[in-house]
């Protein structure tokens, strides 16, 4: 999913100012849909602009003028398209996964479990979020959208119960058996020790 169609897609809801779509990308639970900085945003409505999927409107509201965005039929065509096409499959881009592929023998468990924890605290933040978002009786979510957010929540529920299983593993001593064939575990400590004890 491109940053312009996640763009167009917020202004679909209603027509947006920046700090409106600002907004919608900056919410405790906006990691799970979209994928954007602040920095970023206004070039990209610029470069929306120039090419003809939005327009910028006045609007008015207490006796303040404020700048809208609003999708043009060619931007209404871009998004239904989008919307249309088949969907790239899942890409797991997680640096808590690529640490604890990295980790090593030498490493303290305890901070890994330390960062587990803080992953727990967050996706419950996150789904607590998600759970009173669909109830609040002021963001519009339509009915496709709703089958969407409860599966943010399995995904966040289900992340919460492997991280449960996970911490229960590190603590008590039960951790998986893994596998080496040409032991580089054993390789890795020798590399390691060789490395630190040159640098002194």
């Amino acid at each position: 999913m491109s940053i312009e169609h996640s763009i167009l897609a917020v202004i679909s809801f209603r027509p947006s100012t920046g700090y409106d779509i600002k907004s919608e990308f900056e919410h405790k639970a906006a990691g799970l849909f979209w994928g954007i900085s602040y920095g970023s945003l206004y070039p990209k409505l610029k470069k929306l602009e120039e090419q003809g999927y939005i327009i910028t409107i006045e609007s008015e509201a207490e006796g303040r003028k404020k700048k809208l965005y609003e999708l043009t039929g060619k931007g209404w065509t871009e998004l239904e398209s989008w919307l249309a096409r088949k969907p790239e499959p899942p890409n797991i881009k997680d640096e808590l996964f690529i640490k604890m592929a990295a980790w090593h023998n030498e490493m303290d468990l305890g901070i890994l479990a330390g960062h587990l924890k803080n992953r727990a605290h967050e996706s419950e933040e996150i789904l607590s979020f998600i759970k009173e978002w669909k109830q609040n009786n002021t963001s519009y979510i339509n009915s496709v959208g709703m089958l969407a957010m409860r599966y943010a929540e399995l995904k966040l529920e289900a992340e919460l119960q492997w991280i449960k299983e996970s911490l229960d593993s590190l603590e008590n001593d039960r951790l998986p058996e893994g596998q080496d064939p040409k032991k580089l575990g054993q390789k890795q400590v020798e590399r390691r020790k060789e490395a630190l004890k040159a640098d002194q």
